[in-house]
């Protein structure tokens, strides 16, 4: 009988499996670990593969920061950005901002607390690409409610008290119930922002005639 087709498509998927493996077990060492203190022997150990496997699937260190920041974000809560855009106040569109950022800080802690993009070329870059993306988010919904302007000062305010350590000191290190975190972020946001307008009405007065 004449030899079985080499089937490609399933030697593919079986390595992009491997990948997977490898990255998940990767992210976990990190999570209780760090980074810094894992080694690719580690990394082998809790994947169930030989270190020459890892090494084949992840030649170098960025490599490997890559694909286990990419597994741990595909598994976080989506920023309802059209939801905090879409917000009918500013008030409520701050605290839905609120919202998404605590949710993202809880499902990064484990590696967040590390503090290792201070040590680790690439985190630094993935770190200062997210203040990016957080900071246009912020200047979106800034001018949707404050009207255009310059305002710079009070989008690097909100990025700097939104955060990954700021909420990190008050529920980790204070101790105090994210809840409590949540509603005093909206306040401190809302103070930088200073007193607002009331809002107008779209209706006529009524009349004061008999």
């Amino acid at each position: 009988m004449p030899p079985r087709p080499y089937n490609s498509e399933t030697r593919r998927r079986k390595q992009a499996e491997l990948r997977e493996r490898i990255a998940a077990a990767a992210a976990a060492l990190h999570a209780q670990q760090g980074a810094v203190a894992t080694s690719n022997a580690d990394i082998a150990r809790q994947a169930g593969v030989s270190l020459p496997t890892v090494y084949s699937h992840f030649p170098s260190q960025d490599d490997l920061l890559g694909a286990c920041t990419a597994h741990v974000a595909s598994r976080a809560p989506q920023v309802p950005v059209e939801q905090i855009l879409g917000a009918p106040d500013l008030r409520v569109a701050t605290e839905r901002l609120v919202d998404a950022a605590d949710a993202l800080n809880a499902h990064f802690a484990p590696w967040k607390a590390w503090r290792e993009d201070r040590v680790i070329p690439i985190l630094a870059r993935m770190s200062e690409t997210a203040r990016a993306q957080q900071t246009a988010l912020i200047a979106q919904l800034l001018e949707r409610h404050l009207g255009a302007g310059d305002h710079r000062e009070v989008a690097a305010a909100w990025e700097t008290l939104l955060s990954f350590d700021p909420w990190h000191r008050m529920v980790h290190e204070h101790g105090l119930p994210r809840p409590a975190v949540r509603r005093q972020l909206v306040q401190m946001l809302l103070a930088v922002v200073g007193p607002q307008p009331a809002a107008r009405s779209h209706s006529r007065p009524r009349s004061t005639k008999p």
